[in-house]
């Protein structure tokens, strides 16, 4: 008997539900490919935000090839080792025409931070010593003739090798000449240990095959000083203010005869030529006996046995691509000849700052006359305080023997503290060239904030309290924020403090307000200070002033608003698109470590690499690296990588140049700096607080394995070996005052002397266990959008709301379906059926 309940079924009806059934399945079909699409979109715009993008920057990227632009050298470095930059033949100048002469820009150096020359050279300068009038631009390092500028040549040279190297794991210069019969061999050194001597030895040593002896005669050429010397032989010099005594400067040096003989009887001889050099007069007599004495026995080893101990305390090593591990290698070397050495014989001088051409450059107008300029705190100091800090707080020392003419400049301008000038030489007034840039002589005031912000770097490196408290430190940070505190003017309008009338770091501006990297340094100094005054236990009367600078003015101090896509705008009232010559905004990254989201940190690198003035400094590439690094845009800063050096380094001996059309100045250290803050702080991904010291490596392009030796933290010395999958930290000297450990994650391990700490490549601390040593809240400070996303986060929301919503229609849509084949597959096989009442009732729960 039929079974009422059950639907009855035909033809018609089996074909109506199999069309309906297919309906339904194309709709699935739809509703599916809608959702792949949502997703991809989803995906993307979470990709563009916060992960790599590097995959899809490389797809639209030239090659590696199209973006290494090296010029093709003339004279290539023709030398395997990491540490030799090698040729056989000189940088020349000139053409067919007019004819061929040596080209002493690009020549190698050597120096010790007391004295430098460039080799082949007429020159000689010294540390602190100035010649010429400040205000009309005339101030340069004093040009002192030099008796070393010597060439050793053989009578015939027909058929000789001669190669010219420069050691810098020795730190001299060598020329070599071989032939069948005989070997000569040039060195030139500014001794590491003997700061006072400049050195030439010339060694001839016969070949043990030759048979027939006869006497063979080396001749020496000794050119002569050309005019642009500033002292003669009687003591006479130029002071940089005419308020200042003049100085007196000695020299005591070897005759150079016109020949050296070599007798037939003898294999080999040697000379040696040596210039001793100070302002005091015994202790450039003592030097020069000293080197007299030594220069037949000790005087050659002393020498590589002090640059030994510098490599040793220091130095970052790269595997896998010799021509980057010469680069760095290079760069290390020039900026620390000329710093102070180390490991020296007697009394040190004070030291009186970097410049950047060194100290072997800075003669009349040309490579900015050995003036100090804020890129000694900002692009050189970074690497050395990580490797060498003893030698940031020698360059912090410049600035506080120097700081008395700092505070009458800050009085003159109405202001209180200490405000340096932009240009400073041996007495610490402002020389910068009036009749050449006044704008940057008046308003490039960024240069106090740049000082505070170094001391702050090494009072994070070291906790060093007895400089702080002995050696004026403290003064130098206070008083640095003391002047920001009077710097501001209140604008009523907005009831915030304006610091009006500035020349930010990009200098195709000047005299805007408002400058976002002058504010944030100004404000990033007050902190500080506040912070300080806490660690040493000032008093309470002096911690509430200090305090006050920073919620009076440095809490309210205007700083040009994020823009609608998220970027900051350099100044208030730029324009975007403008051009700007060099790193400006994204120096608020790093080095100043402004917190902001990934949005407005990507937003920035994008804006403001179109406007940079592509024909610009070295240093800009760096820090695009540094911030693509950050956001692990690995293709992005690979090749801001590689246009931070690679067009700048001129073979065969590394001497970088200012520009890379043209040469601006040469030995060009400012941009070393920045190519070695691009290894350390961008690949190392290290970063100082004043609390800890973060770290998130990778490897540097076509490398396999990168290890810093001593690097220096709270009085201890690590060794950080980075592999592509692997991060190993050994403490090779541990500091008893700040014992260390090291956190990963959720994981800490103690830091002991000798025992390597392996963790995965990532994200780490080092940090101080001292119970004491966090008492004081480290100041951190931010444009607000830390953690946040920008605009973009609202559109991605959307988009998940739309996956989301367009998944449940397909689960509802689903069981929908599966509910009425369920029905039909029981009606067909007589197994009963859904009651008509249970089958309204499911479409009711679906629907």
């Amino acid at each position: 008997m039929p079974n009422p309940n059950v639907e009855n079924y035909s033809e018609d009806s089996y074909k109506q539900k199999f069309l309906q059934t297919r309906m339904k399945i194309r709709g699935l079909y739809m509703a599916l490919c809608l959702t792949l699409v949502l997703l991809f979109i989803n995906v993307a715009a979470y990709q563009t935000i916060l992960g790599d993008n590097s995959k899809r920057t490389k797809l639209f990227a030239p090659s590696d090839k199209a973006r290494k632009r090296r010029q093709s050298a003339d004279v290539p470095d023709i030398s395997s080792s990491p540490t030799v930059f090698e040729s056989n033949r000189l940088p020349m100048t000139g053409n067919s025409t007019i004819g061929y002469t040596l080209n002493t820009r690009l020549m190698a150096s050597v120096g010790n931070g007391h004295l430098a020359t460039t080799v082949y050279s007429d020159t000689i300068f010294v540390n602190g010593l100035y010649s010429g009038d400040g205000f009309k631009g005339r101030s340069h390092r004093a040009a002192i003739p030099s008796p070393n500028n010597i060439r050793a040549t053989l009578p015939s040279e027909g058929g000789a090798v001669r190669r010219f190297a420069l050691d810098v794991e020795k730190g001299v210069f060598f020329e070599t000449v071989r032939t069948d019969q005989v070997t000569l061999e040039q060195r030139t050194y500014a001794h590491q240990y003997y700061t006072r001597l400049l050195v030439t030895e010339v060694h001839v040593t016969r070949a043990q095959s030759v048979m027939d002896a006869s006497d063979i005669i080396i001749d020496l050429t000794s050119s002569p000083a050309s005019d642009g010397q500033d002292f003669v032989w009687d003591p006479v010099s130029s002071p940089s203010s005419d308020s200042r005594p003049r100085s007196e400067v000695h020299m005591y040096w070897t005759p150079v005869p016109s020949t050296i003989t070599l007798p037939s009887s003898e294999s080999q001889i040697s000379a040696s030529f040596i210039t001793s050099i100070d302002t005091d007069q015994s202790t450039a007599r003592e030097a020069f006996e000293i080197g007299r004495q030594f220069a037949r026995g000790d005087l050659y080893p002393t020498h590589l046995e002090a640059w030994r101990k510098v490599w040793d305390a220091g130095r970052i090593e790269v595997e896998g691509n010799l021509d980057l591990q010469k680069t760095i290698n290079g760069a290390l070397y020039y900026i620390l000849s000329s710093l102070p050495a180390q490991n020296h014989y007697g009394t040190a001088n004070q030291f009186y700052g970097l410049s950047p051409g060194g100290l072997a450059n800075g003669k009349l107008l040309q490579d900015y006359q050995g003036h100090s300029f804020w890129d000694t705190e900002t692009w050189m100091y970074p690497p050395i305080l990580l490797l060498h800090p003893a030698l940031a707080k020698d360059i912090l020392s410049y600035r506080i023997h120097v700081r008395g003419p700092a505070y009458d400049r800050a009085r003159e301008n109405g202001h209180q503290g200490l405000r340096f000038p932009w240009e400073s030489a041996f007495t610490g007034v402002e020389v910068t060239p009036g009749d050449i840039c006044m704008e940057c002589r008046e308003n490039q005031q960024h240069i106090t904030g740049d000082i505070a912000f170094a001391a702050r770097q090494y009072v994070s490196a070291t906790r060093d309290l007895g400089w702080l408290k002995d050696e004026n430190g403290w003064e130098l940070i206070m008083e640095t924020a003391r002047f920001w505190k009077s710097r501001p003017t209140f604008n009523q309008t907005r009831g915030l403090y304006d610091i009006n009338g500035v020349m930010p770091p990009d200098e195709f501006h000047h005299t805007i307000n408002n400058s976002i990297y002058t504010n944030v340094v100004a404000k990033l100094s007050m902190e500080f200070a506040n912070y300080t005054a806490c660690l040493l236990g000032e008093t309470e009367e002096t911690a509430e002033e200090v305090e006050s600078w920073v919620t009076d003015v440095g809490n309210k101090l205007y700083l040009p608003e994020i823009t609608d896509e998220n970027y900051h705008p350099e100044f208030e009232g730029y324009p975007k698109g403008e051009l700007i010559k060099q790193a400006d905004v994204i120096l608020l990254g790093y080095p100043l470590m402004w917190q902001m989201s990934d949005q407005v940190r990507r937003s920035d690198l994008n804006i403001y690499e179109k406007v940079t003035d592509r024909t610009g400094p070295a240093m800009t590439w760096s820090m695009f690296c540094v911030g693509w690094l950050e956001l692990q845009e690995y293709s992005k800063a690979r090749q801001m990588f590689q246009d931070s050096y690679s067009i700048y380094v001129k073979e065969p001996f590394k001497v970088w140049t200012e520009a890379h059309q043209g040469l601006g100045a040469v030995n060009f250290i400012t941009g070393m700096g920045g190519f070695l803050q691009a290894v350390l702080f961008g690949y190392g991904g290290f970063r100082l607080h004043v609390d800890r010291l973060d770290l998130n490596p990778v490897l540097p392009p076509d490398t396999d394995r990168m290890k810093i030796h001593g690097l220096d933290y709270l009085g201890s010395s690590l060794d950080v070996t980075v592999s592509s999958d692997v991060v190993t930290v050994n403490v090779t000297s541990l500091g008893g005052d700040y014992p260390l450990e090291i956190r990963a994650g959720d994981t800490s391990y103690s830091l002991q002397e000798g025992l390597p700490v392996q963790l995965p490549r990532g994200p780490a601390s080092i940090a101080t266990t001292r119970q004491d040593s966090n008492r004081c809240t480290p100041p951190v400070a931010g444009d607000g959008t830390a953690g946040l996303q920008g605009t973009t986060w609202p559109w991605v929301i959307l988009l998940s709301l739309l996956v989301l919503s367009t998944v449940i229609y397909l689960i509802l849509m689903l069981k929908r379906y599966c509910a009425t084949r369920l029905s039909w597959g029981k009606t067909r096989r007589g197994e009963g059926a859904v009651p008509l009442m249970q089958m309204t009732d499911i479409q009711e729960q679906v629907s």
